[in-house]
């Protein structure tokens, strides 16, 4: 079972990181592309090395070298998961050179490894200690674990420090939650980490209540083999899907995307319906069903644009006495502070249509520099659509006449 759940997860990240590496023959090359295809090459690497059939094959070269190869096929991975995290976080003067820094410093790490791990003698002979157990006889593959062990803690730390600072200033939600799937991730690394440095110092000093090493034959039996093998398979798991979210978490979220643009669609009908009642020239496509745009975000982007022009085309009729009482008012009344400026502006439009209505004009007009929207800062069509949502459900509860839109024939172009 083992050995089928690593190479078949093997098989996907290779495959993963040679249909990504084909931009790298191109020039210019994206940015960190070519440290997620290492990352995702060695973590395939690694899961190859260490599955127990191949680990098997290559003794034949080598006793356990497998283990070597796949321990340093999973350091390899973790500085380019953490080169790739500093090519997006930082400019990139800085990050060419800490990411320098990370590769040399690898090198240094995996040449040492190298030197220990061929210097000592290893068994494969049937009946012999399991690598795990070898340390409590051979002191230099007891420094050959804690090297490994003390570089991928520091990485893992490294990489962990990296997502929790840049997850909060992430601009695309795909992005900050991809930062904090990757950090959960390194959580559980670290206990890993706390697993290995324990099961080393048993080693070391020969405790008696350290549990035997036995062949894994699930990520969870033998107990075990939960810290050996489920631990950082589990990792594994979450650093690949944060290292993904952000390419996959739209096409994921489309569906519910799609819902909430619906629901913001209808939610600003009654606003819309009366602006294009009053001010029928602001509509920039016929809104008939059978012409309207299959497309739900350009649907809610125009109807935010109409409703727009309509609160533009009623800015000469737009009263700061109305703005004022209808502020004190709603104060008075106890409203809740996250409404009131949807409720107030919802009471200047009325106010508006009104005053367009009957050909008057307000007593009070706002200045052109003060006739805005009374709104807090709007930086993206979902947040302003639900700002205007609750204006048309403040001004559907005032209960002005709402005339629906007249029937239009479709326009040509948009």
């Amino acid at each position: 079972m083992v050995n089928v759940l690593f190479l078949s997860i093997a098989a996907v990240l290779l495959l993963a990181a040679a249909y990504k590496a084909r931009p790298l023959l191109r020039r210019p090359r994206p940015r960190g592309l070519g440290a997620l295809c290492g990352f995702l090459t060695g973590l395939g690497a690694s899961l190859v090395f260490l599955t127990p059939g191949v680990g098997d094959a290559l003794s034949v070269i080598t006793p356990k070298l497998g283990r070597l190869l796949g321990n340093c096929s999973t350091l390899a991975a973790a500085t380019c998961i953490s080169v790739l995290l500093l090519r997006f976080n930082e400019e990139p003067p800085a990050a060419d050179r800490k990411a320098r820094h990370r590769l040399v410093s690898l090198a240094v790490v995996l040449v040492v490894m190298a030197v220990l791990f061929l210097s000592s003698p290893v068994d494969d002979s049937p009946g012999a200690p399991t690598f795990g157990e070898l340390p409590r006889t051979e002191p230099l593959l007891n420094i050959y674990v804690l090297v490994f062990t003390a570089h991928l803690g520091a990485a893992i730390v490294d990489l962990l420090r990296q997502a929790l600072r840049y997850a909060r200033h992430a601009p695309r939600p795909g992005l900050r939650h991809g930062l904090r799937v990757i950090a959960a991730g390194c959580a559980l690394g670290m206990v890993y980490i706390g697993y290995k440095i324990v099961h080393v110092v048993g080693l070391w000093t020969d405790a008696a209540w350290l549990p035997p090493e036995q062949l894994c034959t699930s990520l969870v039996t033998p107990a075990t083999c939960t810290f050996s093998v489920g631990l950082p398979a589990i990792c594994s798991l979450l650093l690949v899907t944060g290292i993904l979210l952000p390419a996959i978490g739209p096409a994921l979220a489309w569906p519910w995307r799609r819902l909430l643009l619906w629901h913001l669609h209808r939610g600003l009908h009654p606003l819309w319906a009366a602006l294009t009642a009053a001010v029928p020239e602001i509509q920039l496509t016929a809104t008939d069903s059978r012409y309207a745009a299959p497309d739900p975000e350009f649907r809610l982007y125009r109807r935010v644009i109409e409703i727009r022009d309509g609160m533009l085309a009623l800015r000469p009729h737009r009263s700061d006495e109305v703005r004022r009482a209808a502020e004190q008012r709603l104060r008075a009344g106890g409203a809740d502070d996250r409404r009131l400026d949807a409720r107030v502006e919802a009471a200047v439009l009325a106010a508006a249509l009104e005053s367009r209505r009957s050909g008057g004009a307000p007593a009070h007009p706002v200045s052109v520099e003060d006739a805005s929207l009374t709104c807090p800062e709007l930086t993206n069509l979902i947040d302003e659509a639900r700002w205007l949502r609750r204006v048309s459900h403040a001004f559907a509860a005032s209960g002005t006449g709402l005339a629906p839109a007249p029937r239009s024939r479709p326009a040509a172009g948009i």
